[in-house]
């Protein structure tokens, strides 16, 4: 069964009906059939009110979602351009259960409150305390710290990736105590469910690496803050500066200097100069001799990886570019020199929607020039969103008409008309005055009349 609500796709596979009809058996027992498929119905709005919470906590950002209602109750995903923090995590994961409450208290209100019920039939009545019911106790259960309930998912993101076997142990061993309780309380699906969620979260404590110990954190800091001799030190700065300013046989000969000292410059020392080497090679476009480079700089400690995303790019192995760079915006390195080669990759690989979410990400970096290009990108590719959003960053910084109209025609063409008239009157307050380019340009069909002579009159 699959259908789209609010624009939200929807699946229910079969197994849902069975979890309903299981959860409700006493009553089919007690042959109240009636009731029985009240109760089914009653459960599948609830679920799915549950799931619609999520989704539209998760559409605020501008994100699809897909919900699907499975054995286990409901899951809702999403694909998302640029990942989104943890706080973000957290706020969708409430927001689940907390669409169950809302419901529940208006349906309480009602109930207590609106005259005349006791005209309605009987089952309607049995509907609307079971939906109290079911969504009270639906929201408290996935608010229990277990994956992979709602409230599992709130401490995953509240410890974060790096207490990971931490949020497995609390949610496994949370998993056993309540299923001893459900168990002593005649609960057996519930308690069936957090068993499974026990096996599942002890497996994934065993897969997650150990953290490092604080002995171990300190010694990393000790070789990381190994000194670097004056001499050393002076000769590095001569050539990031030789670098910067284009003088690659310059700091090429600085670099090369560091490497023939004696007694050997430290780790660190030795792989920045091949680091610098490589960059200069690059410059030199002598691509081969600086993927060496990086590969001497690779014995000294991890190279630079917009230095090696840099090589892999000139060499042609996008694939390769693509990984090392990723990784490195994944570990939170959001330099211009990782993110640009990036968005290279990306456009060459047609995904024009993630490149420009990721120069907007960085839009603050970027000349004007190269974000307005980007926004032009996206615009030809149909990723209209994230021109608008490109387009309308460099006009708040410069103020520019032709960027708040740029941002107007995008938003028009995403179907956001009454964003669009709002930025096309910025357009016209910054200077813009071309009537006639605006009432013929194609984006701005749909507001064609009344709409768009608020802003500009007909020529």
């Amino acid at each position: 069964m699959s259908f789209r609500l609010f624009g939200v796709p929807v699946e229910v596979q079969l197994g849902f009906w069975l979890s309903a009809a299981l959860l409700g058996f006493g009553i089919l027992a007690r042959e109240q059939y009636p009731q029985f498929l009240v109760w089914v119905v009653v459960v599948f709005v609830s679920v799915l009110v549950h799931e619609f919470g999520h989704a539209l906590a998760i559409k605020r950002h501008r994100i699809e979602p897909e919900i699907t209602l499975h054995f286990m109750g409901g899951t809702t995903t999403w694909r998302s351009i640029l990942p989104l923090g943890r706080l973000q995590h957290v706020l969708i994961s409430l927001a689940g259960p907390f669409a169950g409450f809302l419901v529940a208290g208006c349906m309480h209100l009602v109930r207590g409150h609106v005259p005349g019920l006791h005209v309605l039939p009987p089952l309607l009545l049995v509907g609307m305390e079971l939906l109290v019911q079911v969504n009270v106790v639906w929201g408290i259960l996935n608010l229990i710290p277990v994956l992979p309930f709602d409230g599992g998912h709130v401490l995953e993101h509240a410890l974060g990736p790096k207490r990971a076997r931490l949020t497995a142990a609390i949610s496994g061993i949370a998993a056993v105590l309540l299923a001893i309780v459900f168990l002593k309380a005649h609960f057996y699906f519930f308690a069936f469910i957090l068993v499974m969620s026990a096996f599942q979260s002890f497996q994934r404590f065993r897969s997650e690496p150990e953290a490092p110990s604080p002995s171990m954190l300190r010694r990393r800091a000790a070789l990381q803050e190994e000194p670097v001799p004056m001499e050393t030190a002076l000769l590095l700065h001569r050539a990031r500066r030789a670098l910067e300013d284009e003088r690659a046989d310059e700091a090429l000969a600085l670099a090369s200097e560091v490497l023939a000292q004696a007694p050997e410059p430290p780790k660190r020392a030795l792989r920045e100069a091949h680091e610098l080497i490589g960059w200069s090679r690059l410059l030199l476009g002598d691509t081969a001799q600086a993927a060496d480079a990086v590969a001497q700089a690779r014995k000294h400690g991890e190279p630079d990886p917009a230095l090696a995303g840099a090589v892999h790019l000139a060499l042609g192995e996008l694939k390769q570019a693509r990984k090392v760079l990723e990784a490195a915006r994944e570990s939170g390195d959001d330099r211009k020199e990782v993110a640009g080669p990036l968005i290279r990759v990306l456009v060459d690989q047609g995904e024009v929607p993630r490149a420009a979410a990721i120069a907007l990400d960085i839009v603050e970096q970027l000349s004007e020039d190269d974000a307005r290009r980007m926004a032009e990108i996206a615009f030809e590719h149909g990723a209209f969103d994230w021109s608008a959003r490109l387009y309308e960053a460099v006009f708040r910084r410069v103020g520019t008409s032709e960027d708040a109209y740029g941002a107007a025609r995008a938003s028009a063409k995403d179907g956001n008309l009454e964003r669009a008239l709002e930025l096309l009157k910025h357009a016209v307050e910054a200077g813009f005055s071309d009537g006639a380019r605006a009432w013929s340009d194609s984006a701005f069909e749909a507001l064609r009349g009344a709409a768009l002579e608020t802003v500009l009159p007909r020529p």
